[in-house]
């Protein structure tokens, strides 16, 4: 049956024009694997985790941190090179370190119904989502690594751009629906057991598509000793360092204000899930709009372009959102339609020039290093915004009408601007700037 259908799908342009030789059928596969993992995620980060530790209770702090855990957490991920470039089989372990990480994050939702003390409540939640995304940091890296085994040179660009517009179909009519579900109950704890089990019920769907995954070929030396020059060679690699150095700052800076992005949505401007979740599915539909334009300015202008051009929208969404206050929601549709523009370009284009930059061995060593500097950047973030948030003055007045806040995304968007055009447009005299490093 299985069979039948990838024949089906092969007939597909979507599917036919960057799905191709040997690795056909896995590479379709791949893509379902996107569309379910994504459906998945989606409803167990953001705003939906956000609302649900809104809903026990929790801190604004706790909201911020939990809010970027799932991309901290692979910190650790780091070391994954120790679990995975000696084997040579990898896939029924990358299917256990999936299914576990998912089961633990979505049963979070039922220990409410176990404890009734909420200091408990929210440490026992916290300590199953935060373990959940730890683990998921190994197995993202593992399968990633995987998936571009599968591809071949010519089409790995154009497959990931083809994968990311199917992920963000899924995530987009996941979204919409699941808002007006929680709607639908009142925004209460009933709601988000909905959410969390449908997620549980997605997330199983994609351990199935994985399954019947082909494992590609990777090269294994027993011989070689995995010692700390291998382990810092990312680090002195200079093209790759200056990349590592412009994802932290940028992230850093940018993810201050919008680690409490949720939080700002739901306690401060008092916004149904359903109108947050029709918002997202604008930025959605940008990013599935705009996908085959930033694809077609990467084969026109390189990959180095496209970081560039798509990394101010980005920076443009957090300056929007400091003037963003009950009186003005309407810029709430602009900063979903520039952040849509933005990241609909810069995800895709930041996975495909890391790979560029990746030596043909030990490509997990190097997606390590990406995954624990993404993540610690994100750790840090929601510290320097709930510091700026405690000791800034408070403003209140006709454009500040939550001032702390406004003023934590109009610091980050400043600082956030300031590290774009150092680091991507500023003209330099020395022979090797930082822009020039990373090929832009």
């Amino acid at each position: 049956m299985l069979g039948e259908i990838i024949i089906k799908l092969r007939k597909i342009h979507l599917f036919s024009s960057v799905c191709f030789g040997e690795n056909e059928k896995s590479q379709i596969l791949f893509i379902f694997d996107g569309i379910f993992v994504n459906a998945a995620t989606i409803l167990t980060t953001g705003v939906f985790l956000s609302g649900y530790i809104v809903n026990l209770k929790g801190s604004d702090f706790l909201v911020g941190v939990l809010n970027n855990s799932s991309i901290w957490a692979s910190i650790a991920s780091v070391f994954s090179f120790l679990l995975f470039e000696r084997m040579k089989r990898r896939k029924r372990l990358l299917l256990a370190l999936n299914a576990f990480s998912r089961f633990l994050i979505c049963s979070s939702v039922f220990v409410p119904m176990i404890f009734s003390n909420r200091a408990t409540v929210l440490t026992v939640v916290a300590m199953m989502i935060i373990i959940g995304n730890v683990v998921w940091g190994f197995y993202n890296i593992g399968i990633t690594v995987m998936m571009i085994g599968l591809l071949q040179n010519e089409n790995r660009s154009q497959y990931i751009y083809v994968r990311m517009f199917w992920l963000r179909v899924s995530f987009t009519l996941t979204t919409i629906i699941m808002g007006f579900v929680l709607d639908l109950f009142n925004k209460s704890y009933t709601g988000f057991v909905v959410v969390f089990v449908i997620s549980l019920i997605f997330s199983i769907a994609d351990v199935l598509v994985l399954a019947y995954v082909d494992e590609p070929q990777y090269r294994v030396d027993k011989e070689v000793k995995f010692d700390s020059r291998m382990f810092f060679e990312p680090v002195k690699d200079k093209k790759y360092r200056r990349f590592l150095m412009f994802i932290f700052l940028f992230y850093l800076f940018t993810t201050a204000a919008t680690s409490f992005t949720p939080l700002y949505q739901i306690r401060y401007l008092k916004l149904g899930y359903g109108f947050i979740s029709s918002i997202n599915v604008i930025t959605y539909l940008l990013m599935i709009a705009c996908t085959r334009f930033w694809s077609r300015i990467e084969r026109c202008r390189g990959v180095g372009a496209v970081i560039k051009f798509t990394a101010v929208f980005a920076v443009a969404e957090v300056f929007i959102y400091a003037f963003l206050t009950n009186n003005t929601l309407y810029l709430l549709f602009l900063s979903s339609i520039v952040s849509g523009i933005g990241y609909s370009g810069f995800n895709a284009a930041t996975l495909t020039y890391r790979y560029e930059l990746m030596p043909e061995r030990d490509k997990t060593i190097y997606e390590g290093w990406f995954n624990a500097i993404y993540g610690l950047s994100t750790l840090i973030s929601p510290v320097i915004g709930s510091i700026l948030m405690n000791n800034v003055y408070d403003v209140h007045n006709a454009v500040f009408k939550n001032g702390r806040m406004q003023l934590l995304y109009l610091f980050s968007a400043l600082c956030a601007g300031f590290i774009v055009y150092l680091m991507l447009y500023r003209k330099s005299k020395k022979k090797v700037c930082i822009s020039k490093g990373m090929g832009i």
